[in-house]
């Protein structure tokens, strides 16, 4: 039987492991999605928020509640072994899924809007034109009116 030190001084190591994996996958996204400022500072918020609530969950599950220093280092190792073994291959792996499902979702939206951009070539863009074309009209001809009033 092991020593129940040793079996939650393991769990935080995997903890530490999964925390880092969830960086990595926040990383991932920042990269393929290319999000603005006020996104980023928004996922970093969400992904602390995350991280905290997961530790606590752990140590709440499978230490009473009760931090102890060991566990400190136990979610230290976890990352560190987690960056130093899998972090290449995983990230790797993060980016293609999230590439390939920006893929998907940006043919899915052009199939979904390819009728209303029709429409709108249609019916709105004549109407436009022709407005244009009314305006230099109407333009050319009030310039002409302001020359020969000055004249």
């Amino acid at each position: 039987m092991m020593n129940r030190e040793v079996f939650v001084f393991l769990v935080m190591v995997v903890c530490g492991g999964a925390i880092s994996m969830l960086f990595d996958l926040f990383r991932a996204c920042r990269i393929e999605i290319k999000p603005p400022d006020w996104a980023v500072a928004v996922s970093d918020i969400l992904f602390c928020a995350i991280s905290v609530f997961f530790i606590v969950a752990c140590v709440w599950n499978f230490n009473s509640g009760i931090f102890r220093f060991y566990e400190i280092i136990g979610l230290v190792l976890g990352g560190v072994f987690y960056f130093s073994l899998l972090s290449k291959w995983i990230f790797g792996i993060f980016l293609f899924i999230i590439e390939n499902i920006l893929k998907f979702v940006k043919l899915i939206l052009k199939i979904l809007l390819t009728p209303w951009l029709f429409l709108y070539k249609i019916l709105l863009v004549p109407i436009q034109k022709c407005i244009k074309k009314i305006r230099r009209r109407s333009h050319g001809t009030y310039a002409e009116r302001i020359q020969e009033q000055n004249h």
